[in-house]
C-alpha cells in the first residue's frame, strides 16, 4: 500500500510564494458580522433572535454569544435587548486565521480539498472509496470516503460516520475529520488498533458538507439555507431552513446516503461552542427513548476527548427545529449528536493539529463501539434473499432498519436483556429474547429467518421521510409510532401538520381498494395524498375519516404509488398505514387444498421454470386460479383446461408474464379455499 506522505509529495508542488495569493481568489471575503454578548431572561428568546438573523454560539446563564450583523444594533436595543460587543468583524478573524500559516496542520481551499481527495483514493484503492454525493447549489463537489478493508464491498460491517463543515464558517470541524483520514490512512497496518477498526469497520467521513458555505465563508449554503434546519424531522418554523424539508440539494444527497447505508452512529462536528449535542434538540421534553445508550456514549467520548459537558441538545444548548442528528436518530435509529469542537469557529491553523488530538481516541473509541451490543442478520427463509426490515427494541420500543443490501443490522446496546422484533412486509413477525453478556465489549448475535406469510400485512408504511414541527408542550408522540403493521400506538397528527411517509414496497392499482389507512382514536381527519417520488409532487386521493379508511388509486390514475402523505384536520391519530386485505384473507397451505368436491396439487412447489398441477378430471367446467405475488397483488391467471386432469403452468412465457424469482401463492377462483404457495428460484 502506498503511503499517505507520497500525497504531501503531490501536494508540495502547491506551496509556493503564490500559493495564499491563488487561495485568496478562490475564498471570498465574508460580510462583517461582530461577536456579541446578548442578555437573555429566558431560553425561549433564543429561537427568536434567531428568527431575527441573529447566530448563536454559547448560551450560558443570563446571557449568550452571538454573532450578529451591525445592522441588528438597533432593532435589539428597539426590542430592550441589553448587549455588549465583544469583537467587531469577527467574521474577517476567521477568514484571516484561514490563511494562518503553521506547521502543525492547515487548512485547504475546495479546490485542494477535492484534488487531495481524488489523490488519497488513488493511492489507497484497497482501503478508500470516493464517493460523489452530488453538486452543491454552486456546482461544488460533495464527497464521502469509505475507509475499509474492503473499501469497494458493502460487508456486513457496522458501519460509522463522522462529518464536517455543515455550516461554511466551522471550518475546524472539516479540520478533524480530514485529519482523522490521514491518521487512519498513515496508522493502517502498523498501528494494531486502526488496522483492526479499518479491517472490521466501515468507517464514512464527509469532511466538507457545505463546501459553497466554506468557500463563501458564510454559515448558510449558496442559497442562503442553514443546512441545519432544512432536514425532515420536525422541520420548520426556523428562520433560514428552506422552502421545504430536504429543499437543498446537500441534504438530500444525505438523505440518499442514510436510506442505503444504515449507520451505528453518526457523528457531526461543529464549532462556536465546547459541548456535545444529543437529541433531541427540538423538544426541551426529556424524553429520547434510548437515553441511556446516548449518554453512555456521550459520557465516553467526553472521558477520552476534552471532557465536553454532554446533555439533550434543546436543554444544554437551545431549540431548533431540522436538525440533522434528530434526523438521524428519529429517522433511522441512530446513535446521533453534534460535537461542538471549539469555541472559535475557524480557530488559527496551529490549533487544528491539538484539536484533533483531543478527539482522535474518542473518535476511535466510537468506531471500536459500534461492533458492540447487538448484530444479525435478516433474510428470506426459503430463498436466502436479504430483506429490509424494521428492527424494534424492546422495552424502549424504538427501531433501525436491516441493510436492503445485505440484510445485516447493528446496534450498540449495555448489557442486558432485550426483546428484539423484526417486521418485514410480507413475512411473519419474529420475535427473539437476547441477553447482552456483562463482559467488556460483549455482543450478541441473532439471526432472523423470515417465513413468507400470505395472512402477514403484506405492505404497510416502512420508514419517516419527513414531518413538519409540532408544539411539543401537548403533543409528545413520535412520527414513528404510524409505521408498522396497525398496533393502537398512533401518531398525534395534529391541525395543519403534515408527515410523509414511505411504504416498504409501492402499492399497486388492483381490482377494488388498494390501501387502509388506520385511525387509533378520536373523530379528526387527514387529507390523504400519494405520490412516487419522496418529494412530490402530492395528488389528493380523498380523506381519512374513520377508524379504517380505504383508497383506491384508479380513483387518481395512478399505476402505484410508493409514498403516502397525511395533512391533519383537527387531530388525527394516525396508527398504520397498510395494503388493503378483505376480511376473509388468503388462508395458506404448502402444497395442495382439498375440499369435499375438488382438490388441487403441486407436484413440486420448489420451481425454476414450470409448475405442474394435478386435479380430478373436469366436465363441462372451467375454473380459473388466480397467481398472488407476496404483496398480495394478482399477478396472472390460469385457465384450467377441460377434460383433463393436469396442467403445466410455464413461469416464463405463460401469457407474456414471467414470474421473477420470490413466493407467489395461487387461489382457486369461486371457492372459499386456502392459497397454495410455491416458490421461484432460478
Amino acid at each position: 500500500m502506498k503511503k499517505f506522505f507520497l500525497l504531501f509529495l503531490l501536494l508540495g508542488n502547491l506551496i509556493f510564494a503564490n500559493r495564499w495569493q491563488l487561495a485568496r481568489q478562490e475564498m471570498k471575503i465574508p460580510a462583517r458580522l461582530d461577536l456579541v454578548k446578548i442578555l437573555i431572561k429566558d431560553n425561549r428568546q433564543l429561537q427568536t433572535l434567531e428568527q431575527w438573523g441573529v447566530i448563536i454560539n454559547q448560551i450560558r446563564d443570563g446571557y449568550c454569544l452571538a454573532e450578529i450583523s451591525p445592522t441588528l444594533f438597533e432593532k435589539l436595543a428597539k426590542k430592550g435587548y441589553q448587549f455588549e460587543i465583544l469583537s467587531e468583524n469577527i467574521s474577517n478573524l476567521y477568514y484571516e486565521n484561514f490563511f494562518a500559516e503553521s506547521e502543525r496542520g492547515r487548512y485547504l481551499t475546495y479546490t485542494e480539498f477535492v484534488d487531495t481527495m481524488h489523490v488519497i483514493a488513488i493511492n489507497n484503492p484497497l482501503i478508500c472509496k470516493l464517493e460523489t454525493l452530488g453538486l452543491s447549489h454552486q456546482n461544488r463537489l460533495i464527497l464521502a470516503l469509505k475507509i475499509s478493508d474492503s473499501a469497494a464491498i458493502d460487508e456486513m460491517e457496522p458501519a460509522i460516520y463522522f462529518d464536517g463543515n455543515i455550516h461554511g464558517d466551522e471550518k475546524i470541524g472539516w479540520a478533524v475529520c480530514f485529519e482523522f483520514i490521514k491518521y487512519l490512512l498513515n496508522n493502517y497496518n502498523f498501528n494494531p488498533t486502526v488496522s483492526y477498526l479499518v479491517d472490521n469497520r466501515e468507517i464514512w467521513i464527509v469532511p466538507m458538507i457545505n463546501p459553497d458555505g466554506y468557500v463563501n465563508n458564510v454559515r448558510y449554503n449558496g442559497r442562503s439555507v442553514d443546512l441545519n434546519r432544512n432536514f425532515g424531522w420536525m422541520w420548520g418554523n426556523e428562520s433560514n431552513c428552506g422552502a421545504s424539508a430536504f429543499s437543498e440539494n446537500e441534504a438530500t444527497f444525505y438523505y440518499d446516503l442514510y436510506r442505503k447505508q444504515p449507520f451505528v452512529i453518526y457523528t457531526t462536528y461543529h464549532a462556536g461552542d465546547s459541548v456535545i449535542s444529543n437529541p433531541w434538540s427540538y423538544t426541551t421534553y426529556d424524553s429520547i427513548p434510548e437515553k441511556f445508550v446516548v449518554w453512555y456514549l456521550s459520557a465516553g467520548y467526553s472521558q477520552r476527548g476534552n471532557n465536553y459537558p454532554y446533555g439533550q441538545g434543546s436543554i444544554i444548548m437551545y431549540t431548533i427545529n431540522g436538525s440533522s442528528k434528530d434526523y438521524c436518530y428519529g429517522f433511522a435509529g441512530e446513535v446521533s449528536w453534534s460535537i461542538e469542537l471549539h469555541n472559535i469557529k475557524t480557530p488559527p491553523a496551529s490549533a487544528i493539529d491539538p484539536t484533533f488530538n483531543i478527539n482522535k481516541d474518542a473518535m476511535l473509541w466510537l468506531c471500536h463501539k459500534a461492533g458492540h451490543g447487538i448484530r444479525g442478520r435478516v433474510y428470506d427463509s426459503l430463498t436466502g434473499q436479504p430483506l429490509h426490515a424494521q428492527i424494534w427494541m424492546y422495552p424502549r420500543n424504538y427501531l433501525s432498519y436491516s441493510s436492503p443490501v445485505n440484510g445485516d443490522f447493528h446496534r450498540f446496546y449495555l448489557p442486558g436483556m432485550y426483546n428484539v422484533i423484526v417486521q418485514c412486509a410480507g413475512y411473519k413477525p419474529e420475535t427473539s429474547l437476547v441477553i447482552i453478556p456483562t463482559s467488556t465489549d460483549s455482543t450478541a448475535v441473532v439471526n432472523f429467518a423470515m417465513l413468507p406469510d400470505s395472512n402477514a400485512v403484506s405492505n404497510f408504511a416502512m420508514q419517516v421521510i419527513s414531518c413538519l414541527y409540532v408544539t411539543t408542550s401537548t403533543n409528545r408522540t413520535y412520527p414513528v409510532r404510524a409505521l408498522g403493521v396497525r398496533d393502537s400506538v398512533a401518531y398525534q397528527l395534529d391541525n395543519n401538520k403534515w408527515i410523509v411517509l414511505e411504504m416498504a414496497k409501492p402499492i399497486r392499482n388492483d381490482s377494488g381498494f388498494d390501501f387502509t389507512v388506520f385511525r387509533s382514536q378520536g373523530n379528526g381527519t387527514a387529507t390523504v395524498k400519494v405520490s412516487n417520488n419522496w418529494k412530490g409532487p402530492w395528488t389528493t386521493i380523498g380523506t381519512a375519516n374513520a377508524s379504517r379508511t380505504h383508497f383506491d388509486l384508479a380513483t387518481v390514475g395512478f399505476d402505484s404509488a410508493k409514498y403516502v402523505r397525511l395533512d391533519g384536520v383537527g387531530t388525527f391519530y394516525l396508527d398504520a398505514i397498510e395494503k388493503y386485505k378483505p376480511t376473509s384473507g388468503l388462508l395458506e397451505h404448502n402444497q395442495n387444498v382439498i375440499s369435499q368436491d375438488f382438490s388441487l396439487q403441486l407436484q413440486n412447489n420448489i420451481v425454476q421454470t414450470y409448475l405442474k398441477l394435478n386435479y380430478p378430471t373436469l366436465t363441462n367446467q372451467e375454473l380459473i386460479l388466480s397467481v398472488y405475488d407476496i404483496n398480495g397483488m394478482k399477478v396472472n391467471k390460469i385457465v384450467l383446461p377441460q377434460a383433463s386432469n393436469s396442467f403445466t403452468y410455464d413461469l416464463k412465457t405463460n401469457q407474456n408474464k414471467e414470474l421473477a424469482n420470490g413466493v407467489y401463492f395461487i387461489k382457486v377462483d369461486g371457492m372459499n379455499l386456502p392459497a397454495v404457495r410455491f416458490i421461484v428460484i432460478r
